[in-house]
């Protein structure tokens, strides 16, 4: 047996012995390389491509995302100089129109006050004015009364019950006229 097994080893050779048939084998071989060939050429040559370039939109849309993070910060560092030189020109605003108020306060006080003193000086300038009319008025009218007492008394000065009753009268008539 060991004999006739050895008589078909050599017969069916190497690869016979290992239970594989050439003919087949070289088939199967020929198979295998035409389907490689075809996966190669329509398959993985294609799928590269489609691989190679959504690698380059990933890149591409990480660059970009990169750029835009950094024009995001250019962005808010301008926004935030912007806002900080907005603040600083209202500022400065506020203080120069709080100047020209104070300055408008005062110039607006001064001339109140200057009205007021020109206001008063007419109004002592009249008091003088009817002070010295009215002096004039009394000094006529005590005038008028010295003479129509005068008057009296010399025409009637006979004796002191007669004096009294002329003073009482005269000081009758000046009140009437007064009145």
């Amino acid at each position: 047996m060991v004999e006739e097994t050895k008589q078909i080893a050599e017969s069916v050779g190497v690869l016979g012995s290992l239970g594989i048939n050439g003919k087949i084998f070289l088939a199967q071989l020929v198979n295998v390389s035409v389907v490689m060939f075809v996966m190669w050429k329509w398959v993985y040559r294609p799928l590269l491509k489609v691989m190679d370039e959504r690698a380059k939109k990933i890149e591409k849309g990480l660059s970009d995302a990169q750029e835009s993070a950094t024009m995001k910060l250019r962005a808010e560092r301008d926004k935030d100089l912007v806002i900080l030189e907005a603040r600083l020109k209202a500022k400065n605003i506020i203080e120069e129109s709080q100047k020209a108020a104070q300055i408008q306060g005062e110039t607006m006080i001064a001339k109140a006050k200057a009205e007021v003193e020109k206001i008063v000086g007419q109004g002592r300038e009249q008091l003088q004015r009817s002070k010295a009319v009215m002096l004039e008025e009394a000094k006529d009218e005590l005038g008028g009364l010295l003479v129509l007492a005068v008057a009296n008394v010399a025409n009637e000065k006979l004796d002191a019950e007669k004096d009294g009753e002329l003073i009482k009268k005269s000081l009758a008539r000046a009140e009437i006229g007064r009145l």
